[in-house]
């Protein structure tokens, strides 16, 4: 067989295996860092070998690009983009790829028939944009490709009605040698010399002033909820260093805590961002109103029910199936041989769609696992029980139910297996921390390797930071959602001023980035917006320590 991974060919059978030619990629992109980079569409049948030697790296260099998509353990998937060093010296396009016929070698948009030209969707680009590029109507470029939603794909390609541009400004179609194609492709789209990245710099407009929305249950009208002010005062610092670095905030801050969203929609109109508020009822108010402009989920997990139909919303605490996706994919990367992966359920439990998000992604990644489903009232005899599943090797656990009494009585089992002398790892999503009535303790017992939402590194010098201004500001300590109001203020208003108008599409493209306890890195969803897929992974050891592994 061949592996993805290194492009080595495994027996002498696959000798005859027919790789797909690579060609170089002509689009280019800055991230961040500074860096440029290539950006690369994977086709079938390639591999990383054969890409990193078009483009004139190596694997490593492109494992360390694209340190999201882990290409060590899951290797290259059919149109996954890859980010390429521009820092080699790439193959010509004859070396790269076998000389194609004249006719099969054409631009990216090109005159059909009918008087239609093609335009190649960058990622940066909406419909709106391309409209006002060609100078056509959004509606004609929606029936012209049969599109229901507005929403477009990065390299989708579109066919563009250019004889609505001769109606509109009143002017006779050319004759047919007074217009070439090459001079229709020409007005489409700037010439091969102008750089990708010249585009994107003309697209994207910094701001030095930034207008945005703050929702929060403050409850002014009667005693304070300490909870919300604990996040509102840490929003405010996260204002104050921003303006340090010269980014102006214009900041409206609304009490919600009696369910009126006290805003109209020339308000929301009017401001970059909107942030909260927290309760999802109180979101699709917010949401109800009309307005395009972004609106962040800042707190609740179970927000992401908002994502599908729209487009302005962004889910920023990373929810529980992207957490249970991650610990699917920690458990594979774990995975050696003689491990075993096993996944316990509650017999009879109403709610099983824990159970069947768990199963689901273990086997979209190819892990084999064991399910063992018992009854709480089993009582002692489930670990006798467990002892007859395990193996000699590493049992690597999932406990895939949300009943605080079943996981506490799962974790004292499992604890018992550790004390037996067996290999014990439970793999959990944040739910397991919110449980009161499991001892902590035995959190180290079995080696606790949890997917977080959420995880505050008290080492970290920006916590300290932090901490010792807070103090300072406020005379008092500051809670989780002091630190979170902080990260909000900072990421959200940082992007807007960043971008500018169009700040919510570029979070897409930008890597991941870890602020006091949150990270960021956000994914676009199918008629949708966007959803933080960004995790902290803390591992309890039995020596008592809690350790962040990434």
């Amino acid at each position: 067989m061949v592996c993805l991974a290194s492009g080595m060919v495994a027996n002498a059978q696959d000798q005859a295996y027919t790789q797909t030619p690579v060609t170089v990629s002509k689009e280019k992109i800055r991230d961040n860092d500074g860096k440029v980079y290539y950006s690369h569409v994977v086709q079938d049948r390639q591999t990383l070998f054969s890409i990193a030697k078009a483009y004139g790296v190596t694997v490593n260099d492109i494992y360390d690009a694209n340190k999201d998509l882990d290409l060590r353990n899951l290797g290259l998937k059919k149109n996954s983009i890859l980010r390429i060093p521009a820092t080699g010296t790439p193959q010509t396009e004859a070396a790269a790829a076998p000389a194609k016929p004249a006719e099969q070698t054409k631009t990216a948009e090109k005159p059909m028939d009918g008087g239609v030209i093609t335009h190649v969707v960058k990622w940066y680009e909406d419909i709106e944009d391309i409209a006002a590029k060609y100078k056509v109507s959004v509606e004609s470029i929606l029936q012209a490709n049969g599109l229901k939603s507005r929403k477009l794909k990065s390299r989708q390609v579109l066919r563009i009605p250019a004889d609505e541009k001769i109606e509109k400004e009143g002017t006779a179609p050319a004759e047919p040698d007074q217009v070439t194609p090459e001079t229709q492709v020409a007005d489409a789209e700037p010439q091969e010399h102008t750089s990708i990245l010249e585009d994107i710099a003309n697209f994207f407009t910094r701001k030095s002033t930034v207008n945005a929305v703050l929702m929060l249950p403050l409850n002014a009208s009667g005693t304070p909820n300490s909870t919300n002010m604990d996040m509102y005062c840490g929003f405010l610092m996260g204002v104050r260093d921003l303006g340090e670095k010269g980014i102006s905030t214009n900041l409206s801050v609304y009490d919600v805590a009696n369910g009126t969203i006290p805003v109209t929609a020339s308000k929301l109109e009017e401001t970059d961002v909107v942030i909260g508020p927290i309760a999802v009822p109180d979101l699709q108010k917010v949401l109800a109103i009309g307005s395009d402009t972004p609106v962040v989920s800042p707190l609740d997990q179970k927000a992401e029910s908002l994502v599908d139909g729209h487009a302005n919303f962004i889910q920023s605490p990373a929810s529980y199936n992207v957490q249970y996706e991650d610990l699917c994919k920690w458990i594979k990367s774990d995975f050696k041989p003689g491990d075993k992966v096993i996944v316990i359920s509650e017999k009879g439990a109403k709610n099983t769609s824990i159970n069947a998000s768990v199963t689901s992604y273990l086997n979209s990644l190819g892990v084999s696992f064991t399910p063992y489903s018992y009854s709480i009232l089993q009582g002692r005899g489930v670990t006798d029980a467990l002892t007859q599943i395990v193996s000699k090797g590493t049992n690597r656990f999932v406990i895939a139910s949300d009943s605080e009494a079943f996981v506490n009585d799962a974790v004292r089992n499992l604890s018992q297996l550790k004390f037996r002398k067996h290999d014990v790892v439970l793999y959990s999503s944040s739910r397991i921390r919110s449980f009161n009535t499991i001892d902590a303790e035995n959190f180290h017992a079995v080696n606790l390797h949890a997917s977080l939402s959420y995880y505050i590194d008290y080492d970290d010098p920006e916590v300290k930071r932090f901490l010792l201004e807070y103090r300072a500001l406020y005379n008092t300590e500051p809670t989780r959602f002091a630190f979170q109001g902080y990260d909000l203020a900072k990421y959200f208003i940082g992007a807007v001023a960043e971008y500018g108008n169009k700040w919510q599409k570029a979070l897409t493209r930008r890597d991941a980035e870890a602020l006091l306890q949150n990270t960021f890195f956000f994914a676009e969803q199918e008629d949708g917006g966007l959803v933080n897929q960004g995790i902290r992974r803390v591992v309890y050891d039995a020596d008592f320590s809690i350790r962040s592994v990434n």
